[in-house]
Order: C-alpha cells, then structure tokens, then sequence
C-alpha cells in the first residue's frame, strides 16, 4: 500500500499531491512508516530534465 502510493506520487511523501495525502495519513506518520519497514522513497522519485 506504502509503495504504491509513493509509485503513484514519484517518491513524495507530503504536500497535496504526496503519498501522505494519498493514503490518508499525516506526512510525520508515513514517514515513521517508510523508514519502520526500511522503504527507499528515492527510487520512486524520477530524475528531473535540466
């Protein structure tokens, strides 16, 4: 459920469109949660153009 909402929000825990909101938790919470089950964020983030 954790990873594919961070799947679904390219890695973003908080603000409107993160993971967080997704899933209906607060941002601290999913974070205590991501790091509890050792969930690397990162790899759902996609590299920005420059």
């Amino acid at each position: 459920m954790i990873e594919t909402a961070l799947e679904e929000c390219y890695g973003q825990v908080s603000g409107p469109s993160g993971a967080a909101t997704k899933i209906g938790l607060p941002a601290r919470t999913l974070d205590s949660k991501i790091k509890r089950f050792k969930i690397n964020k990162y790899r759902f983030k996609v590299p920005r153009a420059s």
